[in-house]
């Protein structure tokens, strides 16, 4: 065989369909790649709101209540601490003292009958 029988290879025909799909991929990946933005943006958002927001919405409610219960709490605890200073000081009287003092020296006064 000589050189002149060879035939050279065939480049691959391309067709007018396969142009056609090449050229709609490229058209909808140009699409996508301009709206890729904000469709991030739109899964972040949907991130944050339903991961993220909800929950600390939530925390929040839970805070406030538990907030309102403590805030009872410790109203009701500085209401007896005030009485408790009160009664403190009312036992370092020195006329309180001395009325205690003396109740204790005297005798009970039994009544007959």
């Amino acid at each position: 065989m000589t050189s002149l029988d060879q035939t050279p290879p065939t480049a691959p025909v391309v067709t007018e369909e396969a142009r056609d799909t090449r050229s709609r991929l490229h058209a909808f990946a140009a699409r996508v790649g301009y709206w890729l933005p904000v469709f991030a943006v739109v899964v972040l958002f949907a991130q944050i709101s339903f991961l993220g927001l909800r929950p600390a919405l939530s925390e929040a409610k839970r805070l406030a209540a538990a907030e309102a219960v403590l805030t009872a709490r410790h109203a009701r605890a500085c209401q007896e601490n005030r009485e408790i200073q009160l009664q403190l000081a009312a036992r370092q009287d020195p006329v309180f003292l001395e009325r205690q003092r003396r109740l204790r020296t005297i005798q009970p006064v039994v009544i007959e009958k």
